[in-house]
């Protein structure tokens, strides 16, 4: 009886329905996405891998630096607005700005490239110059993935992601099958893969979304800016945090340690990307929560959130070698200690979202950039102190600390703004 009341509930409940498929969908599509990796890094090898490792972490970084924080705006008004008017300019507006960066972004790349592989102690250069390019195409990809977030159109979202995955599944095997064994090739081809659902955009979106980059809304521009200049710190922040530690390792150690580092890490990052999958649903939802009434069962839902991250950490922690031995490989072994350190920070994530999209209602922009930067500190300064001493370990660590104080930072600051603005105030008007 329980059992058929909880399946009745879970029926009716089209937010339990869309987060499941959305974290199921995007699982599915981040396990095309490592069996793609893991093929590479099985041809690749540790050392060729950590070169991959560096170049893929440069991606990333800027790939949140070019987003300039205008996701957040863009999820958070467009999916409060009613209007086709206003969120076409908030698309195009988005668009055309990452758009305007995207080129000084490459041209940066391009003529910078020597001086900051001398300064990584790289010796790569091609591998920085296609990240500062071609890498620039999972901007658009995301932009596309924000727009159908903020539309409701999740079932499209996970479309698109399982669409680049198995664009970079079928080019590994393919490279596979040719015995192609250079480094730049693997790394083009996966970094150009986020394109293939950008070209199939107009099949996705709704006929009246028209994107113009000649639109111009003062009212759109400014409300735009006024929170992107927020989330742009903590959105470039957390790019930084997830992925410096690579740099970090290639400058004091060496690439064999880094590709270590990274294969690793790529094992950790599915169950970040659970996290990812959760805010993708959550965000746009609980920016549409106004009242106590909304909130206050979110909130008890949260919490089983954090409970179900600790029973999924302990349950991984026999597994960790084993999960080594089926996918990057044993040579990989001696980076167990490490996984584990990882997998607990990715957990640590999972548990933090649903806490995070609380801020999405609150009027608290301040949050997200504050957030970022006393992150950053920490990987920062993290890095520099414990990586040149304990290496791999000290990487590890570090990540974990920071994940510690975010999910700490986060869900102590949401409690306190939610008493102060929704409880408080309800018994005042009641009484």
């Amino acid at each position: 009886m329980l059992l058929n009341n909880m399946l009745g509930r879970f029926k009716k409940d089209s937010g339990y329905i869309q987060t499941t498929f959305t974290v199921i969908g995007n699982l599915a599509s981040s396990a095309v996405s490592a069996i793609s990796l893991i093929i590479i890094t099985r041809i690749l090898g540790p050392e060729k891998f950590g070169v991959f490792t560096v170049g893929f972490s440069i991606v990333l970084m800027l790939t949140k630096i070019n987003e300039l924080g205008l996701n957040t705006p863009l999820i958070k008004y467009a999916s409060s607005s009613d209007s086709q008017k206003t969120r076409n300019a908030i698309y195009s507006l988005s668009a055309k700005y990452k758009l305007l960066f995207s080129l000084a972004v490459a041209l940066f790349g391009l003529l910078g490239a020597e001086w900051l592989d001398g300064l990584i102690n790289f010796h790569e250069p091609i591998i920085i110059k296609l990240a500062f390019t071609v890498g620039l195409a999972t901007v658009y990809y995301e932009h596309l993935l924000s727009v159908l977030q903020s539309l409701h159109r999740f079932t499209q979202a996970v479309v698109i992601n399982m669409i680049q995955a198995a664009t970079k599944l079928v080019t590994a095997l393919v490279m596979w099958l040719l015995d192609v064994k250079q480094v730049s090739l693997f790394f083009l081809a996966y970094i150009i893969a986020p394109l293939a659902p950008v070209l199939m955009s107009g099949r996705l979106l709704p006929s009246w979304l028209k994107q113009d980059l000649k639109t111009v809304d003062l009212g759109v521009q400014k409300r735009l800016i006024s929170l992107a200049k927020h989330s742009s710190i903590a959105l470039i922040s957390a790019g930084i945090i997830e992925n410096v530690d690579v740099l970090f390792l290639q400058k004091f150690l060496t690439t064999y340690e880094t590709g270590l580092y990274g294969g690793v890490s790529r094992i950790a990052m599915v169950f970040a990307i659970v996290g990812y999958s959760l805010a993708n649903v959550l965000n746009p939802r609980v920016a549409k929560y106004r009242t106590a009434d909304h909130l206050l069962p979110y909130i008890k839902k949260s919490f089983g959130v954090v409970l179900l991250s600790i029973l999924g950490f302990l349950a991984f922690i026999p597994l960790a070698k084993l999960s080594i031995f089926l996918t990057i490989g044993p040579e990989y072994y001696s980076g167990t200690g490490v996984l584990l350190i990882l997998t607990a920070a990715g957990f640590l994530t999972i548990a933090a979202i649903p806490f995070m999209a609380l801020f999405y209602s609150f009027d608290l922009s301040w949050y997200f950039s504050l957030s970022g930067l006393l992150q950053l500190a920490i990987i920062i300064v993290g890095n520099l102190i414990f990586v040149p001493v304990y290496g791999l370990e000290g990487a590890a660590w570090t990540k974990l600390a920071s994940r510690l104080f975010f999910f700490l930072f986060t869900i102590i600051l949401g409690l306190v703004v939610y008493q102060r603005d929704y409880v408080k105030k309800n018994q005042a008007t009641t009484s």
